[in-house]
């Protein structure tokens, strides 16, 4: 059964308006004006760069990361996670097609899908039918673990559990090799709907164990390092998405420090990916920093 968190309800049954309140400039964050992201559009349409940034957005790289983990149990020694994130699926109808296309030829033994199903902040027929033609494709290859971000709403959640994906929304589970074990925990979105619960996502996870957490945002990196987590991974920022020359990140979805906003981290003994989301959102578009799939390969250090 779906635990869904009681603010994922309050907010879409009562129509609240999505609101970001932490950060530096609490509810001031760029995210909470809806005007700038029509706007930035349309600049950049203005510039005869629109086609350009869009096709960027299209341009999706397999990136191969390998992440040596010191309490890998030997038997998961070369495990190898597909890590899809981010698809913002209405404002890119080939995305599908494009996903499907670089996952078919790849091995793995595990999908986790970290979630934001739509582009916009509403849910819709066209998000459903093609949110569904991706998770298919991911599920007929390999057993999903999935999570939900700040973009996703209840339905994508029971359409995500319909489809056979496991969905972790502050629970975990484990995969048993040789009688050894290697934990996953998930918690629910901690950007928009504050419905993440680190304590519940870690209940009875012995404390001596491989952990893997799943969070949409990499906003709760410090909260889990202090939990003896082995390796938390992330999307939700896409990276900066639009970047200045050399991939520096203006501004980011997520308050985090820019080293947390992309690729490989390390906060105390715990190790992070973050990854820059297989779309874009806000304007689909993206200037030095393409979209990625990842292809993790855990090893025992």
């Amino acid at each position: 059964m779906i635990k869904i968190h009681p603010n994922r309800t309050r907010i879409e049954h009562e129509g609240s308006q999505h609101a970001v309140k932490r950060g530096l400039l609490g509810g001031l964050h760029w995210e909470n004006f809806d005007f700038l992201n029509p706007l930035v559009e349309n600049l950049i349409k203005a510039t005869g760069l629109y086609s350009r940034g869009h096709r960027n957005a299209m341009d999706i790289r397999l990136e191969r990361i390998d992440i040596s983990l010191v309490r890998l149990p030997e038997v998961f020694n070369g495990y190898r996670i597909l890590w899809v994130s981010d698809i913002h699926v209405e404002r890119f109808e080939a995305l599908s097609d494009k996903i499907l296309t670089i996952i078919s030829p790849l091995e793995y033994d595990l999908c986790v899908f970290g979630g934001d199903c739509c582009f916009e902040h509403f849910m819709s027929d066209k998000v459903l039918i093609l949110t569904r033609r991706i998770i298919e494709g991911l599920v007929r290859k390999s057993p999903v673990f999935g999570i939900l971000g700040n973009h996703d709403y209840i339905p994508i959640a029971y359409l995500l559990d319909s489809l056979g994906v496991r969905l972790l929304l502050n629970e975990n589970t484990h995969i048993e090799r040789m009688g050894q074990k290697l934990w996953f925990a998930g918690v629910d979105d901690c950007h928009y709907f504050y419905a993440d619960d680190l304590d519940a996502a870690m209940r009875d996870v012995p404390a001596d164990a491989c952990k893997i957490l799943l969070s949409h945002s990499p906003e709760i990196y410090k909260q889990a390092a202090v939990r003896n987590i082995d390796l938390c991974l992330s999307g939700h920022t896409h990276g900066g998405q639009i970047c200045l020359p050399g991939e520096i990140s203006i501004i980011s979805s997520a308050s985090v420090p820019r080293r947390i906003r992309r690729g490989l981290w390390q906060e105390g003994t715990m190790k992070g990916y973050t990854c820059r989301g297989c779309a874009a959102s806000g304007a689909p578009v993206r200037f030095n920093c393409r979209p990625e799939i990842t292809l993790l390969t855990l090893s025992r250090e």
